[in-house]
């Protein structure tokens, strides 16, 4: 009698444990994305307001006006360490990223539910988090004024773990970022904060959203808040980078 009530309080009390640690990740995970962008917002205030390089590609920016980008080092003068795209980015190399002096912690560039056993790409090893290169202009790698983008425009987000060519660099496409599946697959983006997402804003806010309302704004045709590159003097390279 005594183990059968036990057991059935094991049984209501599981479920809301389970819950209660799902939200406190979720909520540490906001966190982080606040302070990444709070550190967004201190380098283009340190910058004559123009934005950070994204690490897109191999390069900070194919310009090379950037030593670093927001998470690691890649260009610039010979002498510091940098990431080589040789195999996984050293955790060391935060510590050369555009955002490291405004944050001095690594604990924020990953969400606390992002587990280490599996590594899939060259960047997942040190972050969670991915930011838009729409920042840059996707393949045009420029560093605009921050004026260019709106305040409810996508910056920064934690990508999906199964996207292991999302995390080839330091930056992503929206429909490189968040990958279809269903919410009964194990391997879902949706299996660190049950069916939701974070997100970041230019205006340095963030916030959880469901994986499905992300899913149809990762996959638009036209400019949304994440598609939001601004437009340029290509012919054929419209605003939304497609």
């Amino acid at each position: 009698m005594v183990i059968g009530i036990i057991a059935l309080l094991i049984s209501i009390l599981l479920p809301s444990l389970a819950k209660a640690r799902e939200q406190g990740t979720r909520t540490k995970c906001l966190s982080n994305l606040r302070s990444l962008q709070f550190a967004f917002t201190m380098y283009c205030n340190e910058n004559k307001q123009f934005v950070p390089a994204t690490n897109w590609g191999a390069n900070a920016t194919t310009n090379g006006k950037c030593y670093a980008g927001w998470l690691y080092p890649t260009g610039g003068p010979a002498g510091p360490d940098r990431f080589g795209f040789s195999g996984p980015v050293r955790e060391n190399l935060l510590e050369d990223g555009a955002f490291w002096p405004y944050l001095k912690t690594r604990e924020v560039y990953r969400c606390p539910g992002h587990t280490r056993d599996v590594i899939i790409g060259q960047t997942d090893t040190i972050t969670s988090y991915l930011m838009n290169g729409a920042i840059n202009g996707y393949g045009r790698d420029k560093t605009y004024p921050v004026t260019k983008f709106k305040s409810d425009d996508v910056c920064m987000w934690e990508a999906d773990e199964r996207a292991g060519s999302a995390f080839n660099d330091g930056s992503s496409r929206p429909d490189e970022s968040f990958l279809p599946a269903p919410v009964t697959d194990p391997n879902a983006y949706t299996s660190r904060h049950g069916r939701y997402s974070t997100i970041a804003f230019i205006d340095g806010h963030a916030e959880a959203f469901l994986h499905a309302e992300i899913l149809i704004q990762a996959q638009f045709a036209n400019r949304n808040h994440f598609w939001c590159a601004p437009a340029g003097p290509d012919p054929d390279y419209s605003a939304n980078g497609h």
